[in-house]
């Protein structure tokens, strides 16, 4: 074998060794892409995530002060009328007390009533419902139960 065999079979070698590992690099430059990708996708969720947690928190806490006052100004009006009640028993039969305004009574309607109202709504709303078929809008159409018979 003469010397210049030897350097070819050398340059050979390095030439595949050089090839295989080009190839192997550009498959798994690929696969750590597409990991990348997922990885930055995952990322956005869960950021996404995080903002909608913080905005339900937020909306939480804003229900929450909305109840603590709408019980305050309910324990008010009951004392109020506690008080009104009692000024009422303490007046003499012949003197006249102020007299408390009642409030409105507020007319409820029957399960048939609001069983009519809903089928009257839902035939309005068939349009809107048809496209809403046809558009992916990725929400279900809002149902309303009806009230609990008495």
């Amino acid at each position: 074998m003469s010397q210049v065999q030897a350097w070819v079979a050398v340059a050979g070698l390095v030439a595949g060794v050089g090839l295989g590992v080009a190839g192997a690099s550009w498959h798994w430059v690929r696969k750590l892409n597409t990991v990348q990708r997922l990885s930055d996708h995952l990322a956005a969720s869960r950021n996404l995530l995080d903002q909608q947690n913080t905005q339900a928190r937020r909306q939480v806490e804003q229900l929450q002060t909305e109840l603590a006052e709408l019980r305050l100004f309910a324990e008010r009006a009951r004392r109020k009328l506690t008080q009104l009640a009692e000024q009422a028993a303490a007046t003499p039969a012949g003197a006249t007390a102020p007299a408390a305004p009642a409030p409105p009574a507020q007319p409820r309607a029957s399960a048939q009533e609001v069983a009519q109202m809903l089928t009257r709504n839902d035939q309005r709303r068939q349009p809107a419902i048809a496209r809403a078929d046809q558009e992916d809008a990725g929400f279900e159409p809002t149902q309303v139960d009806p009230p609990d018979p008495l």
